[in-house]
């Protein structure tokens, strides 16, 4: 489903290239959930970046879903984003002044569905992850789990082939974390295929493979679930 070969990505300055990847080979399968492991500064965010293809790599060849992306255009990129993938960040990048309902509905009005369809797909996904009797709330008045659920309905209601998490419990207390990793689990079990940015190694244990990155390139062997094997 992704497969990435020998990526390279270089930042230029005036008199400075950074390195963010070198050599970086990965390969996803359908239905992994797969946490990306390692120090600050080792890549992890810049490679989900590139997955999420919100940054372009300097050499390689990425393969998405069985398409190259290399050979697509800024509009072929952010179309095939919009029907495939969801984002979950670390500050849930919610809008202060929109209630629940129309939180989630803000991807879903971009993709152009219809009224009827696009109620059905908010209500459906708030009731998933347990918010429907709060939809008219406003952010400011759930805590940082329930923000979070909120920013996974949003990512869900365009229903991507795969999801992708960068420090999703970073601003969340243990008990508030525990839950939302509950949720990306039954999420994973559903059919999603998850790509999880973490510090936290009890969370990334939960998932079903872990690589680590450093100095950007994949350093330790990724340790494959047996529904990638089978």
């Amino acid at each position: 489903m992704l497969t990435m070969k020998n990526i390279c990505k270089v930042f230029q300055t005036s008199d400075v290239q950074t390195h963010a990847l070198r050599d970086f080979n990965l390969s996803v399968n359908e239905g992994d959930f797969l946490s990306v492991t390692g120090p600050s500064g080792s890549g992890k965010t810049t490679f989900l970046n590139i997955a999420g293809l919100l940054e372009t790599y300097s050499s390689g060849q990425f393969l998405l879903d069985g398409e190259d992306v290399g050979k697509l255009n800024d509009n072929g990129r952010s179309r095939f984003r919009n029907e495939k993938i969801g984002f979950i960040f670390q500050g849930f990048n919610l809008i202060a002044d929109l209630n629940l309902y129309d939180n989630v509905d803000v991807p879903l009005r971009y993709r152009g569905f219809n009224a009827k369809e696009r109620k059905r797909r908010i209500e459906e996904n708030l009731e998933r992850v347990g918010l429907a009797s709060r939809m008219k709330h406003l952010p400011s008045q759930l805590s940082g789990g329930q923000q979070q659920r909120v920013a996974i309905a949003r990512a869900l209601a365009t229903d991507p082939r795969f999801l992708l998490a960068d420090e999703p419990t970073g601003n969340l207390d243990t008990d508030m974390a525990q839950g939302v990793m509950s949720l990306l689990e039954d999420i994973n079990r559903q059919g999603t295929t998850i790509i999880m940015v973490t510090h936290d190694s009890e969370l990334a244990q939960r998932s079903g493979r872990t690589i680590q990155v450093k100095d950007g390139r994949v350093s330790e062997p990724a340790a494959f679930s047996q529904k990638a094997i089978a």
